[in-house]
């Protein structure tokens, strides 16, 4: 099942855990810069609503292939256009991880929730990004292995073991001690893409990207389903 928006968690759960970054960099870090970016999802996919669970706030799709898919949202989730039973969609899923230094007194990262809605060639198109930020303390690394454990505000302490050049080139310009931001950013873009949909008033544009966050692979025209239900209908997008 594709990650829930509505359910933004850490890196890792639990008091001890271990988080896998197996995916390819974006891009590596500069001495003078450090930081780093990878892209740990971007698929698309059509599909077609099931049901829509207005009390639950989920929307279950049946993708092309068979595979159901349960999307779930938030009460914060709201801008978004309906969604019913038997539309067609096209969906995108974007995750990236992003780290960097935290600047020195800076306050705490914010974890933030985005929505947009508009029209793509005339068929209604809505998006939410999510953007789980937290912020750590290193407390020990190992080059050879490419693991680092840190620990979080709340106390907790972490394991992540990384699987990518540019995350292994972030973690060679780091030391004990140094704080980190992290951020993980996920969005669910969709269009949908009925016969027969609503057209866009005369002077309707385009959706545009979230104000106020951008995430690091911005979904493209095609997109990502988000649970629509009474919230979609009245309207109802942080963290490593």
């Amino acid at each position: 099942m594709h990650p829930l928006v509505s359910r933004m968690s850490s890196l890792v759960t639990g008091s001890v855990a271990v988080c896998t970054l197996a995916v390819a960099g974006l891009a590596a870090p500069s001495a003078a810069h450090a930081q780093a970016s990878v892209l740990l999802k971007n698929q698309t996919a059509t599909a077609v609503v099931e049901t829509v669970d207005r009390d639950a706030r989920e929307v279950l799709l049946r993708e092309g292939n068979g595979h159901l898919i349960t999307v779930e949202y938030g009460s914060a989730v709201r801008d978004l256009p309906h969604l019913h039973e038997g539309d067609h969609l096209k969906i995108r899923f974007v995750e990236t991880l992003g780290a960097q230094m935290a600047p020195p007194d800076s306050p705490l990262p914010e974890s933030t929730l985005t929505t947009a809605r508009g029209y793509a060639h005339g068929h209604p198109r809505g998006v939410i990004a999510a953007f789980n930020r937290e912020r750590g303390t290193i407390k020990a690394i190992d080059l050879n292995t490419h693991t680092a454990s840190f620990v979080t505000d709340d106390g907790a302490l972490h394991v992540a073991v990384l699987r990518t050049q540019a995350m292994q080139d972030f973690l060679a310009t780091l030391k004990i001690g140094d704080v980190v931001d992290i951020t993980r950013a996920e969005s669910i873009s969709y269009v949908i893409t009925n016969e027969n949909v609503p057209q866009p008033p005369a002077n309707g544009q385009q959706l545009a990207v979230p104000a106020g966050d951008s995430v690091a692979a911005t979904p493209a025209p095609a997109t990502q389903a988000a649970p629509p239900a009474a919230p979609l209908e009245a309207p109802p997008v942080a963290g490593q």
